[in-house]
């Protein structure tokens, strides 16, 4: 299976807007925390999120759902010690949908979850810098679909991905591919990317490969609290924007995108801008049946096989 999911540093996407829990427990707790999960849920899902349940986001970062990782505030960065710089408010900047360079029209979209998204709108409440909120660019074909079905008009209505004859293929793909970026807990964020659980450890010599001087040194000040054994950084606890993003699997790892800048939904592929101008494909069934690990009933419900 493929998982190509650059979905570690959306931070100029969807960065976290306000803390969800306390802040990081002590570094020896995680490393304790971090031995235990390299040793013993590298095949058992189950397990793994039993013992990553006991990890906390490094204070004062958040943990944000849609970058599967902990942050700043928007419009921050993290200088090793602490989140620095003016904070983002309001809603987040409008996607520019032609830097995927598709030749498809497209527009551009918030969303709340994978099952409530609407069009770019800054007054609208799904497009604020929040933790919970998310921007993207799709196909502008779904807009009149989503108009008709209210979505975002009532914020309690929420598109039900049953109805297959009545939505289309395409607005179905868009909810799908959502749902393959979006994970409601920090533990399975630590198992998907800190353990080899789904195979998708990094290498160690790959990043120290990868990275600069200067960086690595920063990356080892900030107390990589998970990234033991084969993964020599916290995968996380590091989601700053203009951070390098090394969880990039295309196949086997090595695409590493630095900085990721843009997200492109079309009908079975998700197009990620880095901030290098670097295209790359996601295939959203890959990504589901990925995600489905973690929420069985998932891939059903979206029609797709694995």
């Amino acid at each position: 299976m493929h998982f190509l999911a650059t979905v570690a540093s959306l931070a100029s996407i969807a960065m976290a807007a306000s803390a969800t829990g306390p802040a990081c427990s002590a570094p020896t707790s995680n490393v304790q925390l971090a031995n235990k999960i390299v040793a013993e849920a590298a095949t058992d899902i189950d397990a793994a999120l039993s013992l990553a349940a006991g990890f906390k986001c490094p204070a004062p970062m958040a943990y944000s759902p849609w970058t599967k990782a902990c942050s700043c505030l928007p419009g921050q960065s993290f200088d090793g010690k602490t989140c620095s710089g003016t904070a983002l408010v309001g809603a987040w900047p409008m996607p520019k949908c032609s830097a995927s360079g598709s030749t498809v029209a497209l527009s551009a979209f918030c969303a709340i979850s994978p099952v409530k998204f609407t069009k770019y709108d800054a007054t609208h409440a799904w497009c604020q810098a929040t933790v919970e909120t998310f921007t993207f660019c799709a196909e502008a074909e779904i807009e009149a679909e989503i108009s008709a079905l209210g979505l975002g008009i009532n914020l309690d209505v929420e598109l039900d991905i049953s109805l297959t004859s009545k939505i289309s293929a395409t607005l179905r793909a868009t909810s799908a591919a959502l749902a393959g970026f979006f994970v409601e807990t920090l533990a399975e964020a630590v198992v998907i990317f800190n353990t080899n659980a789904f195979g998708l450890v990094a290498v160690a010599a790959d990043v120290e490969a990868s990275l600069t001087t200067g960086l690595f040194a920063q990356l080892k000040a900030t107390a990589c609290l998970l990234g033991l054994g084969t993964c020599q950084f916290d995968c996380v606890s590091f989601s700053t924007k203009g951070c390098r993003n090394y969880i990039d699997v295309v196949g086997a790892l090595g695409g590493r995108i630095s900085g990721l800048v843009g997200v492109t939904i079309l009908s079975d592929t998700v197009l990620s801008v880095s901030s290098t101008k670097v295209v790359s494909t996601l295939h959203v069934q890959d990504m589901l049946c990925t995600a489905t690990k973690l929420n069985t009933p998932l891939v059903s419900e979206y029609k797709f096989t694995c």
